[in-house]
């Protein structure tokens, strides 16, 4: 069991709903909802996995799905991150108390926002960085990535880091440490 802080979502959302049409719960508590990376192809969002993963959020899981945002800088407590069904998976089970430390911030960095990450270099995160989900179509990239406070992110605009301010977890943020491509 872990606490994980939400700094941001991927951008494809879906949800899976109960099997029985007469459960009142079939759309509520006897729901998944899902997020991973996704790229825009024309008018869609679609998955271009290089590194297939997803969050779940079960129904029962104080976590809205009609306003995911007011979920951004809680903390929650989770599961470990597994592979299972060919991909990473995390689950947020409930909402942790208000002042519990997170072990980890979820966070996802898009190019079009952050730039260009080199998947092929072994430089592109620092070693504690926990990629859930990855997807890239030409030049364009989101991942879902699970940082602790210091982890750094490297991309063709220069490195970003997990940044604590002022000691207070609710207000994390990624910040730009080093504003010149790198080569």
């Amino acid at each position: 069991m872990m606490l994980v802080t939400i700094l941001g979502f991927g951008s494809n959302w879906w949800g899976r709903f109960g099997h029985d049409p007469d459960d009142r719960y079939r759309y509520t508590r006897h729901a998944a909802y899902f997020n991973s990376a996704g790229v825009r192809c024309g008018t869609r969002i679609r998955r271009h996995w290089i590194i297939p993963g997803l969050v779940r959020f079960n129904g029962v899981g104080d976590f809205n799905p009609q306003f995911p945002r007011r979920s951004i800088g809680r903390t929650f407590e989770c599961t470990d991150p597994t592979f299972a069904c060919g991909g990473n998976r995390l689950v947020f089970l409930r909402r942790a108390r208000a002042s519990a430390v997170p072990d980890y911030y979820l966070t996802a960095i898009s190019s079009s926002k952050l730039g260009l990450i080199d998947f092929e270099s072994t430089a592109w995160k620092s070693a504690d960085v926990l990629p859930i989900t990855v997807s890239q179509f030409r030049e364009k990239q989101e991942s879902v990535l699970l940082m602790k406070a210091g982890d750094f992110v490297r991309t063709d605009l220069g490195i970003w880091f997990v940044k604590v301010t002022c000691n207070d977890f609710r207000e994390s943020s990624l910040e730009l440490r080093e504003a010149v491509p790198l080569g």
